[in-house]
């Protein structure tokens, strides 16, 4: 049930988005941490919103989706976040926070994380790479994150 509310979620604010500026991507990706092990294989699916302001700030809302390989329902994590990106051209290099929250029937709340990230939006295509990182542990837990998407 909860699974179909997401998608249902994702396609409602996937519609929103027909304004000039704001550009909505479907991005999938891997999580690893910083061992670069891939043990477990934790996935990812996300909608971003990119909202240019100006030439060169790019405003991205976003909200992704965790899960290991076996899509088991105790992996589930919800986390909406949003970053602040500098673009010029092609490029973008930005920060922001993200809110993880576990899909677990007691939904616990992690700590604020730190993400940074850095991409190449190409005509309908989206590349990027991203840390995150706990507020109170700054670098000392550290995840890596690799998207492609698309532009819808």
């Amino acid at each position: 049930m909860k699974k179909t509310i997401l998608i249902l979620v994702a396609i409602a604010c996937a519609g929103l988005a027909p304004a000039q500026n704001i550009e909505v991507s479907a991005n999938a990706g891997i999580l690893t941490r910083s061992d670069f092990k891939f043990d477990p294989l934790v996935l990812s699916g996300n909608v971003t919103f990119d909202i240019s302001v100006g030439r060169f700030i790019l405003f991205s809302p976003e909200c992704t989706l965790y899960a290991d390989s076996k899509f088991s329902s105790e992996s589930l994590i919800l986390a909406p976040g949003g970053t602040v990106n500098f673009t010029t051209g092609q490029l973008f290099l930005g920060g922001g926070i993200i809110k993880e929250i576990w899909l677990k029937s007691s939904a616990v709340s992690i700590p604020l994380e730190l993400k940074l990230q850095a991409g190449v939006r190409a005509s309908k295509f989206r590349l990027g790479a991203y840390l995150l990182t706990f507020f109170e542990e700054m670098f000392n837990d550290i995840s890596f994150g690799f998207t492609i998407g698309f532009a819808l």
